[in-house]
């Protein structure tokens, strides 16, 4: 296996079960601490340190997602941020948005972390506090996203898509535009930890979010990227109506769709790893062996990038390259983790003769041979998080083929960036914006 084609571009660290709420769904069984004894296996912070350390060696551009629990509750979440941001890591954490006030929005620029991502489930505090089973969240994390907004720091909103909420998804997507979040994530539920008993959208009913997901894509596009999670059959209904999309290409980098294990990984609290944080099965513990040891010789995260040992109809699907189901819905309902996934509705051959985009670019790959990067462009990319490195090489080099260019500078990449309205097509501003001192 060549180990030179999968990098951990994005790392979701669960840096504790710590929580303010008791969500039904939650996939850690996070919630308040009544026993301090219940965190006795949280890595300390100076593992948390020799971790980041670890990761920088196999990715030093990588994302980096700190996440709960509630992250928030951890006292050292700061340094540890600090220490990431310091090392080159790109920085967010991923919090409920409860505890969101000014003295902390202080703390969080001070650690340079990039951006947050809330959860918003529903429109209305009824609604959101009965599915985060706590009264007042909703009314707290709107103000949150409030605060955040004035303060211009980048934020995600995401949503749970589940029975209550399913029709109003729309409106949600309008409300969390009109509070200023930069990208609108909508998560569809893995049947694991308290969320193996809380699944009630049917795979039909999936099928038919993804088709609406498509339009507010395209509705919202250039001004808030709106993007689908735990869906990785996204790309075929992306190219069932869009068949030359640049989204599809970008997503297309080799293994695309879920990048389980691929380009992603997660990490519990106590420093297991696993190909997603929703595959409750381990590469490692840190305490025991290297990242890079666990990311490159795990037999998990090597059974799970082996695309030919797909099940059932993902086995068969002409899409499996670009999509290759939910590993962890079907580690969940079939216990095998290279199972066809359940939620998918789609017989494979169905569309007849399909010809996928061409796939993504890495850096140093060009569109056309001749086209070539000036040093200050290179410069200004290799600022860029590798996890969206090469989303914004396949469409800066496809604008400057379109124009016969090439040769690639600064001055270009300023301009497609005005095109896009502050993205690089499909680089979201929460990531990244160029501006002319970067």
């Amino acid at each position: 296996m060549d180990l030179a084609a999968f990098t951990s571009h994005v790392i979701s660290w669960n840096i504790t079960k710590r929580c303010n709420l008791e969500c039904d769904h939650c996939y850690i069984d996070a919630g308040p601490i009544k026993d301090k004894k219940e965190l006795d296996g949280e890595l300390t912070t100076a593992e948390c340190f020799q971790v980041i350390d670890q990761i920088v060696e196999v990715n030093a551009n990588a994302l980096l997602i700190l996440t709960g629990g509630e992250p928030f509750l951890r006292p050292d979440v700061f340094e540890i941020a600090k220490h990431a941001g310091q090392r080159g890591l790109w920085v967010v954490v991923g919090t409920n948005g409860v505890l969101i006030s000014e003295k902390l929005l202080d703390r969080v620029e001070a650690a340079s972390i990039k951006g947050l991502s809330l959860s918003l489930d529903a429109l209305s505090a009824e609604k959101h506090d009965w599915f985060r089973r706590v009264k007042g969240a909703f009314d707290n994390t709107v103000q949150g996203a409030r605060l955040l907004a004035d303060r211009d720091i980048p934020y995600i909103i995401q949503t749970t898509v589940a029975r209550h909420n399913a029709a109003d998804l729309e409106a949600i997507a309008e409300f969390a535009h009109q509070l200023g979040a930069r990208v609108f994530n909508v998560y569809f539920l893995v049947a694991t930890g308290r969320g193996s008993y809380v699944t009630d959208v049917s795979p039909d009913e999936y099928e038919a979010i993804m088709q609406r997901l498509y339009h507010l894509q395209k509705t919202y596009r250039g001004r808030m990227l709106v993007n689908s999670k735990c869906a990785p059959h996204y790309q075929r209904v992306l190219y069932q109506n869009e068949p030359q999309s640049d989204m599809l290409k970008a997503y297309g980098s080799g293994a695309g769709g879920c990048p389980a294990g691929t380009h992603y990984c997660g990490i519990r609290p106590n420093g297991d790893m696993t190909p997603c944080p929703y595959i409750p099965e381990y590469g490692g513990n840190l305490r025991d062996k290297s990242f890079a040891d666990i990311w490159n010789d795990s037999d998990v995260f090597r059974t799970i990038r082996d695309r030919s040992q797909l099940g059932g109809r993902c086995g068969g699907c002409e899409f499996a390259e670009v999509c290759g189901g939910c590993r962890a819905r079907s580690l969940g309902s079939k216990h095998d983790l290279m199972a066809e996934d359940p939620w998918c509705v789609y017989e494979p051959g169905s569309l007849g003769e399909v010809n996928l985009p061409r796939p993504a670019v890495t850096y140093g790959a060009a569109v056309a041979s001749s086209i070539t990067w000036t040093p200050a462009a290179k410069q200004r990319l290799e600022r860029i998080p590798s996890f969206v490195r090469g989303m914004v090489v396949q469409r800066v080099e496809t604008y400057a083929s379109e124009r016969n260019a090439s040769i690639i500078t600064v001055e270009m990449m300023n301009e497609i960036r005005e095109k896009m309205g502050g993205r690089m097509g499909g680089v979201p501003s929460f990531i990244k914006r160029f501006r002319a001192d970067n």
